[in-house]
């Protein structure tokens, strides 16, 4: 089963670090995956979705499988909660939800922390958190920016000439 977190905790475990105060877990898999996700979690857990997007939070039957553009999924007991995140593939590779032009294949998606944690890579991740112009996401940029490496820069910043013309990122990528 393929997954990994994301989020700002990808951001934090791949720096090796707590840079910010996080709200929350989310963790990425494979579309295909989700009847698989659900039967593992279905008993433990109480499962839930925003489908479609813009809804509420609904109980998500394991009969039920979520379909485009809906992606959110929780999973959640009286003592913990997570977002789970349907990330659309095809022949093992990645398709950016918000722009299927980005592509990746699904191999360099992640990255495993020295932790031994698969996250989602930092360049991906930034790629997620630029719509928003949240100080935390702008925080994220900051702490990982230093450390990635030039490909991860260069990726990031065709990402975002795609997928955000314009944005104010792409003045300190090269």
């Amino acid at each position: 089963l393929w997954w990994a977190v994301a989020g700002g905790w990808a951001i934090d475990l791949w720096i090796g670090a707590t840079t910010r105060e996080h709200h929350d877990v989310e963790v990425v898999t494979r579309r295909d995956d989700q009847a698989r996700v659900h039967a593992l979690l279905r008993e433990r857990w109480e499962l839930r979705c925003i489908d479609p997007p813009g809804s509420g939070w609904r109980a998500w039957p394991d009969d039920d499988p979520i379909a485009l553009p809906s992606f959110q999924l929780q999973a959640r007991t009286t003592a913990a909660a997570f977002d789970l995140f349907l990330e659309s593939t095809h022949d093992d590779v990645w398709v950016f939800r918000r722009d299927a032009r980005i592509r990746r294949p699904l191999d360099e998606v992640t990255v495993v922390t020295e932790s031994g944690i698969p996250v989602v890579a930092p360049e991906i991740q930034l790629l997620y958190t630029a719509k928003s112009g949240e100080l935390k996401n702008q925080h994220d940029f900051d702490a990982a920016r230093p450390m990635l490496t030039a490909a991860a820069v260069a990726w990031l910043g065709q990402a975002l000439a795609v997928a955000h013309p314009g944005h104010p990122w792409l003045a300190v990528l090269p």
